[in-house]
């Protein structure tokens, strides 16, 4: 049997036709030239030319006919062979998407998702990430996919998650994986059922999650931390004290221009966010980190299109970036640059150790502001103000909320109140 075509010689190939400077065309056509040669030699009935019909003649292989072939025939030998080739690549990808494995799909549904879809480059690095970390060289990911039955998950599942190792949300992102290649199959005919839909996960055993209510900043330590950054002028320093009076995300800080900004009526519109990006290439790898600004905000929903009201002491850090950055297009541009996320989580780490605070990330800014913000009657003006578009996912942010001394407050309005 001869040894099929893997990813690495489809890889190798293409490095060879860079090196030798050859177009497209010019390969595929040498290639069908060679292949339809190929396939002529392994077809195994006679090809002949019929006098008394006028036309040349062969079989195809059928199993619901006598002998298990059928007759053809065509005018000329060119069209017979023709007919032959096409029944023989068609008879060969229905067999390959019968026998396609998981790992297969896999990558045809990343670049599909990459293609055709407007899934962001990091979900895609992401997917990528979960398939590395639970499913890559597998036992499950050489298995054909009409083969994978609940039963095969189960027992996969059942051993990822035997040592409480992985929290319930990590494998249900692993899930989201599996389920989504599933769903493709079904889209391309491969599979008529997805097996991902018929497992119960709340069966398997997860890791406990921490406790995240004290994992913000408190009160006293952004006071503290605040204070310190009042005296140090520069881009990461003012944008992270801007973060703390807006309810905003780190992609829309470094986005903002000084357009958007409308001092008269005390307003800020958010219209775009930043984003650094690396782009699946079609060998799997990864592009360079690329920054890019996008008129599209996280969700993909009009919700993240809003305005948020300027403090008095929002609008003196807009002055203070103004006069350091009097001709940018954008509010905040360090070293003429927009920032990336990783070097304002860099810098506002450095200067949490200065001030002596507890250091949490930018996101966490956006816990600390939901939570001071929240009064327990202001949840869907908070969620328009967040950018949510549901006000289960704004309450995701609320920490700290009417916790210990105060429990005795919830019962006051129960009953017959006074």
């Amino acid at each position: 049997m001869d040894k099929p075509v893997t990813f690495s010689d489809i890889t190798s190939l293409h490095t060879l036709v860079t090196c030798a400077n050859m177009s497209a065309d010019e390969v595929f056509k040498d290639f069908k030239i060679m292949a339809n040669k190929k396939i002529l030699e392994k077809h195994i009935y006679e090809i002949y030319y019929s006098e008394s019909e006028k036309s040349w003649r062969t079989y195809l292989p059928d199993d619901t006919k006598p002998n298990n072939r059928r007759p053809i025939k065509r005018k000329s030998k060119e069209n017979l062979e023709k007919e032959i080739i096409g029944f023989y690549i068609e008879k060969q990808e229905i067999e390959n998407r019968t026998n396609i494995t998981l790992e297969d799909l896999y990558v045809e549904w990343l670049l599909y998702k990459r293609d055709y879809t407007s899934v962001k480059a990091k979900t895609i690095q992401e997917y990528v990430a979960e398939w590395n970390k639970f499913f890559k060289d597998t036992t499950l990911s050489k298995m054909k996919l009409g083969d994978i039955k609940p039963i095969t998950l189960i027992r996969f599942f059942r051993e990822v998650t035997r040592k409480r190792e992985h929290t319930h949300k990590r494998i249900s992102n692993a899930r989201s994986v599996l389920n989504g290649i599933m769903c493709y199959a079904i889209e391309e005919e491969i599979i008529s059922h997805n097996p991902v839909s018929d497992v119960n996960f709340k069966q398997f055993t997860y890791k406990p999650v921490e406790i995240q209510s004290d994992n913000v900043f408190s009160r006293d330590d952004t006071f503290k931390l605040l204070n310190y950054l009042n005296c140090i002028i520069e881009p990461y320093s003012l944008a992270i004290q801007l973060s703390f009076y807006l309810f905003i995300r780190i992609g829309e800080t470094k986005a903002i221009r000084w357009e958007d900004i409308d001092y008269e009526k005390r307003v800020v519109y958010l219209h775009r966010q930043a984003t650094c990006e690396r782009v699946l290439n079609d060998d799997l790898s990864f592009s360079k980190r690329e920054i890019k600004v996008v008129n599209q905000m996280k969700g993909n929903t009009s919700h993240g299109f809003r305005k948020q009201f300027l403090t008095d002491e929002a609008i003196k850090i807009l002055h203070k970036a103004k006069e350091l950055n009097p001709n940018g297009t954008y509010v905040f541009e360090p070293d003429g640059t927009i920032m990336t996320t990783d070097s304002f989580n860099r810098r506002l780490k450095k200067y949490c150790k200065e001030a002596g605070v507890p250091y949490h990330s930018s996101h966490k800014i956006r816990f600390y502001n939901a939570s001071t913000a929240f009064d327990g009657n202001n949840l869907t003006t908070l969620s328009y103000l967040m950018g949510h578009s549901e006000t289960a996912t704004t309450l995701h942010y609320l920490r700290n909320v009417n916790k210990g001394k105060n429990d005795m407050l919830a019962f006051q309005k129960l009953g017959i109140s006074s």
